[in-house]
This record gives structure tokens, C-alpha cells and sequence, in this order.
């Protein structure tokens, strides 16, 4: 893993997320981002560039009540084939799935919460 990235689906932001900080305790040499429904342009085409960089990137995405379109440049690199990089989905997202399950050559794995998410990255190296 060179990277790992947060998209939180949810309406309220949260400035430091327990998932970043777990990840940056346990993996302090990759890189880590997060971008939400709030994300202006500018940070939306940082995370774009982050997984055009870093094939190698987990991306976990949380769930929420957000507008999934307001991050559509970054849904759209996402969505691009890249054989190292594993999609995270955590909680319920119907149609992200969907448009997941439309693409081949996209790994990814449900999550049902935050201590599936935990246990998964326990087992990467």
C-alpha cells in the first residue's frame, strides 16, 4: 500500500477522522488524504492525483447521507481499473456498488463498520 484515501459520503465534516489516525499510526511511511461532500475543487483533484500516483492506494469509502455527484471527479478516477487498488466500502451504498459491480477489474470489499474496517487493515503488511 503507497496510499491510503477517505471519501466520507456523510453531510457533516469531521476535521480528524479515527480512521486517519489509526491508519497514520500504523502505516506512518504512506501517504494518507481524506475529502468529503465539502471538498472544494482543489482538493477534490489533489485525491485525484493522489490515485493517478499511487496505483497501489486503499480507498475506504464511508457512508453517509451526502450527495455522491458532488465528488464526481474523484468517483470517476476511482472508477477507472487499477490492479493494486482495493475499494473499501464502508457501511451501506447501494449505488456505489452498483456502479462497482458494473465495472470489471475493480476489487473492492463490504465493510459492514469501522471495526471490520480495523480488523482489515490489521492483516495488511
Amino acid at each position: 500500500m503507497q496510499a491510503f484515501l477517505l471519501i466520507d459520503l456523510s453531510e457533516a465534516s469531521i476535521f480528524e477522522q479515527p480512521i486517519l489516525t489509526q491508519v497514520r499510526q500504523r502505516f506512518p511511511a504512506i501517504s494518507v488524504f481524506d475529502v468529503d461532500t465539502q471538498s472544494d475543487a482543489v482538493l477534490q483533484q489533489y485525491a485525484v492525483r493522489l490515485l493517478q500516483e499511487n496505483p497501489d492506494t486503499v480507498v475506504c469509502v464511508k457512508a453517509g447521507e451526502g450527495e455522491l455527484n458532488r465528488l464526481m471527479p474523484v468517483l470517476e478516477e476511482l472508477l477507472q481499473p487499477q490492479a493494486q487498488r482495493h475499494i473499501l466500502l464502508l457501511g451501506e451504498q447501494p449505488r456505489l456498488l452498483r456502479m462497482l459491480q458494473a465495472r470489471t477489474g475493480i476489487a473492492y470489499t463490504l465493510l459492514s463498520d469501522e471495526e471490520a474496517l480495523r480488523q482489515f487493515l490489521s492483516k495488511l503488511v
